[in-house]
């Protein structure tokens, strides 16, 4: 029912002069206010704050790295003439901005050359958008880890949105379809997301990741109203088997799936088999998921898959840890052997980002996570609430995958904060005053690395459907 104003109505508000509550009528002719263009929300000369979610915003921006090819003239190196088919098409889709990694640049280790716009763009300082000075907010690397490091990646995270596609042929054709139709046909259900979590219990460090990635993740999953048909396949009670996980996956299809683990990084005399396995989640049973077996039951159409396990983005070589353990312990050998394979991405997460339906985002870890990453040593004290806010807080708001883990990568400043403070002590120390800066030495940067290695594998900007969209 439409209102209806009477000039002979009472009309009250809630103001009090100190004698009375106030009250009134509308004056006979109240034509003149009501046809007054309203003043509030009128446009102001100050500018909108970007809204980093619209990659489309000029002010934010996407881009393409590719690495710097010899043989190109500079007009072509502004382009993605030299890349695959379906990445020329994504580049003219969005009328994207082509920079190429340069090793070894006149500045610095490493530099970023923008062709089009001229020169060279050297650090974090860099302004953020599409203008011929500007880095696009969300990055995109095509390019192996050999072409382009993951040092690159690393670096980039903590300051811009990056994400890494390393596929070829028909996988590539499908991942970028399906980004270029943003999935608009996708199954995969909001409601029902699954977390799978090994715990071989005795110490091992999945009981830990159990208790401090997958089982508070889940507690949030769970306790949210959108997502009736959360499923726990928890191994501290039972069993978390390859077989419970692709049951689930088929019957579930979920958007959003969460697995702790072990990642495969053996046998370490067999280079050819670590690679075909390398980073793939290992089952209660010491089982390693199969992606062919997996892919025939189920499609991720268009889920995000976020594995914590060791190397399960990929590898990289030289590790980043040599020198730090015991020579001929396991743990150094390991760390040895996977370095042997050479800087990779992890088979699991290609052949799921390459399926017929393919997945939106894989975020995973290059090389191994320590404890140290999980719980403080000192007081055991949790420090996984910066990933469960990227993981529920972020991907499940709708946030696109690059700015949803942003929230994962401040932490590493101030680690690095640590690192240099500890190096101050350590250098004006002498004898065994030595050894408490050494050791924070250590722990601060292990953790910052730990932190920076966890990376987005797929485009930063996807994201999924939100319930009623």
């Amino acid at each position: 029912m439409d209102p209806s104003i009477e000039i002979t109505d009472t009309i009250t508000i809630d103001a009090y002069t100190g004698d009375a509550p106030v009250s009134g009528r509308f004056t006979a002719d109240y034509r003149a206010w009501a046809l007054a263009k309203p003043m509030y929300g009128r446009p102001t000369m100050r500018p909108a704050e970007p809204n980093l979610a619209d990659w489309c915003d000029t002010r934010v921006g996407w881009g393409l790295i590719l690495p710097e090819r010899p043989g190109l003239t500079a007009e072509q190196l502004a382009g993605a003439g030299d890349a695959p088919e379906p990445i020329r098409e994504l580049v003219a889709a969005r009328n994207a901005k082509v920079l190429r990694y340069r090793a070894g640049a006149q500045f610095g280790e490493w530099a970023l050359r923008d062709y089009a716009g001229g020169g060279d763009r050297l650090n974090a300082d860099s302004p953020v958008g599409t203008g011929p000075q500007d880095v696009p907010k969300y990055l995109l690397i095509y390019a192996t880890p050999a072409e382009v490091p993951w040092h690159i990646q690393y670096a980039l995270n903590p300051v811009r949105f990056v994400g890494r596609l390393d596929l070829t042929g028909d996988a590539l054709a499908n991942y970028v379809a399906a980004l270029l139709n943003d999935w608009n046909d996708a199954t995969c259900s909001y409601a029902s997301p699954v977390v799978w979590a090994v715990d071989h219990g005795a110490g091992d460090i999945t009981t830990l990741m159990r208790d401090t990635v997958a089982a508070p993740i889940f507690e949030a999953f769970a306790a949210d109203n959108e997502m009736p048909s959360a499923t726990f396949i928890d191994g501290s009670p039972g069993q978390a088997t390859a077989a419970e996980l692709q049951s689930a996956l088929a019957t579930k299809r979920p958007a959003l799936v969460v697995t702790s683990s072990h990642g495969r990084t053996g046998p370490l005399d067999d280079l050819d088999a670590m690679r075909e396995n390398l980073g793939i989640p290992v089952d209660q049973d010491h089982q390693v998921i199969s992606p062919t077996a997996l892919l025939k039951v189920w499609q991720p159409d268009g889920a995000i898959w976020f594995a914590q396990a060791c190397c399960s983005a990929g590898s990289d070589s030289p590790t980043s840890y040599a020198r730090l353990f015991e020579p001929g312990t396991l743990l150094e050998q390991t760390l040895t052997g996977i370095a042997k394979v050479g800087a990779m991405t992890a088979p699991l997460a290609r052949a799921l980002l390459g399926a017929p339906k393919p997945l939106r985002a894989f975020i995973g870890h290059v090389e191994p996570t320590f404890n140290w990453t999980l719980s403080f040593p000192l007081n055991r004290e949790v420090l996984t609430d910066d990933l469960k806010s990227s993981i529920y807080g972020g991907l499940g708001l709708g946030k696109p995958v690059g700015l949803a883990m942003s929230g994962y990568y401040p932490a590493i400043a101030t680690k690095l904060q640590q690192y240099l403070r500890a190096k101050e002590d350590y250098d004006a120390q002498v004898g065994p005053a030595e050894k408490k800066p050494l050791d924070m030495l250590v722990y601060s940067r292990v953790t910052a690395h730990d932190r920076a290695s966890t990376v987005i594998l797929g485009d930063p900007t996807a994201a999924l459907s939100l319930p009623g969209n």
